[in-house]
């Protein structure tokens, strides 16, 4: 008999040893089990386990059956989770790119890191409502200490509407919060200041291109309204802007062939480079035919063509200031201590440079 393959005896047999997998012990189900399977966040489930009013009936149904599923028995930590914060700072804003608010963020991440916490940044990008709620509750799900929104537009207003009161936060710019701890770059006083500067280098009047969000009665706008009432000048039409430059630079063509226009406040400063250009395209000169001033000093305002008459705004300093305000105010509610609402200005400065002069005429 022929045999293919190692013939083993019944001794050999008993000296090796086979390995068969031991079936896996079946885990109990955890807090994170339950999210999955409803589809929602931990904190839902937490807020759920609590009975807490926060949550739709639909969530509130999707819960309570994976719970059922699972066959899932609530620990005392899972219960405490929702009750909980974590030590992080949130941060609110429409635009993450723009000079000053990259500015600003960067002053709240140096002011935050200082003191040991992590900074979230969440950028609002859908207007709707359902949009900006689905924004507020994804920030809210972190449990942050608190949260700064930078109200540099109207959508990040809306935003702030939306957030809980239970949620400590302070607010950037716009116009004034009354009940909240708010940072004002004094945005009024910095249009009139503009505004004036012109109608002292002879200008007849000022036009003014607005960027989107720029109404409110603090801001530039408002400040530009304001000092041309004060002279007693007529209010022209305000010519509307995108945040884009090449947006400036179409609107540029039009405006170079407005009869007797001579000065022009710009929204910014990149809307005031895009607007030269445009003037530049349909052969007028700045300031020769017309003077232009941006807004915020941008680091290329200096170097363009011609230097950009601009207002400089410490925007780094408006992020640091901030998270000074809602530290502190985290460590009073710590204490038992309450606060009154502070109101903290910060002065900008008019720099002078070669983009703006007298009119033709004079």
């Amino acid at each position: 008999m022929f045999h293919h393959g190692p013939l083993y005896t019944g001794a050999m047999m008993e000296d090796r040893q086979v390995h068969m997998p031991r079936p896996k012990e079946k885990r109990a189900p955890v807090i994170k089990d339950v999210a999955a399977l409803a589809n929602v966040s931990v904190s839902t489930v937490s807020r759920y386990l609590n009975d807490s009013p926060r949550i739709s009936e639909e969530s509130r149904s999707r819960i309570a059956h994976a719970i059922r599923l699972l066959d899932y028995h609530p620990s005392r930590v899972a219960r405490g989770l929702v009750n909980s914060t974590m030590k992080s700072i949130a941060v609110l804003t429409s635009n993450t790119t723009l000079y000053g608010s990259s500015m600003t963020i960067q002053g709240i991440e140096d002011e935050a890191r200082t003191n040991n916490y992590p900074v979230s940044i969440s950028k609002l990008d859908d207007d709707s409502a359902d949009g900006l709620r689905a924004s507020i509750t994804m920030v809210m799900d972190q449990n942050p200490s608190g949260v700064v929104v930078m109200k540099y537009d109207e959508l990040a207003a809306k935003a702030l509407n939306l957030l809980p009161d239970t949620v400590t936060k302070v607010v950037i710019a716009g116009d004034r919060e009354s009940d909240l701890d708010q940072i004002d770059l004094r945005e009024n006083q910095s249009g009139r200041e503009i505004t004036e500067f012109l109608l002292g280098l002879g200008h007849a009047n000022v036009v003014h291109v607005t960027i989107p969000g720029g109404g409110g009665g603090y801001s530039r706008t408002a400040g530009w309204e304001a000092a041309l009432r004060a002279n007693d000048k007529p209010i022209p039409d305000m010519w509307h802007c995108s945040w884009l430059p090449s947006d400036a630079r179409e609107l540029g063509h039009e405006i170079a062939h407005v009869d007797g226009l001579t000065a022009i406040f710009a929204g910014n400063d990149e809307i005031a480079m895009g607007l030269i250009r445009g003037l530049e395209d349909e052969g007028k000169s700045v300031p020769g035919d017309i003077s232009v001033i941006g807004f915020d000093d941008h680091p290329l305002s200096s170097v363009w063509t011609p230097p950009l008459t601009t207002y400089r705004q410490d925007f780094p300093a408006a992020g640091r200031q901030a998270v000074q305000l809602l530290l502190s105010r985290i460590e009073a509610q710590e204490r038992g201590e309450v606060l009154p609402a502070r109101f903290v200005e910060l002065q900008g400065e008019l720099v002078v440079r070669a983009s703006a002069g007298a009119p033709p005429s004079a």
